[in-house]
Formats: structure tokens, sequence, C-alpha cells
């Protein structure tokens, strides 16, 4: 190699190496977001995988999987058969849990989660106070909406002590 064949290379490999590392740079940054966006998705699909009634997060989750796993064929197939389920009256509550486990599960194996089973997927913990709490808000709803429907009218007092009705429009 002659002296001048060296030095042309050496300002190819000034010029080119950075473009290249930049370019490599990009490109990892770029596939770490899209790795960190399909976690975020999944975590967010676990946490809430049996809120009942379902959470806005979870509904809004499911509603990205088709741009989220748009390279994962076997979650986008699972995804429109769970999408399908949901859509399918009358409802289906145990299909919806066994279909929305397999997605779950496609889900985990394509983001490296090989130990984790169905069998795991499928337990949820959530505490009794919970459920108590949400019986007594349904409860406290209910009584709510019926006495406000059969009620014609209010009686309310002035300051002065002497009671006024207030009809309600019906």
């Amino acid at each position: 190699m002659t002296d001048s064949t060296f030095q042309i290379w050496s300002i190819v490999a000034m010029f080119v190496g950075p473009i290249v590392a930049v370019l490599i740079t990009l490109w990892y940054q770029k596939r770490n977001d899209q790795l960190h966006i399909k976690y975020r998705l999944f975590i967010t699909l676990m946490a809430k995988r049996k809120t009942n009634p379902p959470s806005q997060d979870w509904v809004d989750s499911l509603n990205t999987i088709d741009v989220v796993f748009a390279d994962d064929p076997k979650v986008l197939m699972l995804w429109h058969e769970f999408y399908s389920l949901l859509n399918t009256p009358p409802p289906n509550p145990i299909a919806w849990e066994h279909k929305s486990i397999e997605l779950l599960s496609a889900m985990a194996l394509s983001l490296g989660y090989k130990g984790l089973q169905q069998v795991d997927i499928d337990k949820f913990y959530s505490p009794i106070a919970h459920g108590n709490q949400l019986e007594m808000s349904q409860n406290i709803s209910a009584e709510l909406l019926r006495v406000l429907q059969n009620t014609s009218h209010f009686i309310v007092k002035e300051k002065t002590g002497k009671p006024k009705s207030i009809k309600s429009k019906k």
C-alpha cells in the first residue's frame, strides 16, 4: 500500500467512522424505545388483567396492540381473536379470560419472558377490601338512583323555618 493510498483511507475513515457510529447509535436508541413501549404495554395489561370493571388504562393498552406489536404476527392474531370475542354478544367472560391469557402469554414470549407460564398469568391478587368497597359503592349508587327516580319533590326549609316545597321536573 502506498503512502497516498493510506492517507486516502485515513481521510475516508475519519469521515465515515463517526457517521457509522451515529447511525448505529440512532438505530440502537430506536430499537430500545420500541422495546420499552412493548414492555410498558405488557406490564399495563398484566397489572390490570382482571380488574373489574376494566380500567381505562387496560382498554387504552388493548387499543394500541396493533401498532406496538405490528412486527409480531402471533400477538396480532391472538389480539384480533380476543377483539372479536369482546365484540360478540352475548358477553362470554370465561372465553375472554382464556383468550386474554393466551394473548399475554404470546406477548411474554415475544418479550423474552420464557419462564412466565399461563398459570402464572392467571394468578391475580385483589384485596377483599377492594371488592367490599366496590360492592358498597354499587349499592350506594343503586339506592341513590332509586330514591331520585321515585322522588317527585324535595322539602327545603327557608331560614325563617317555614317549609317550602320544590317540585322536580319530570
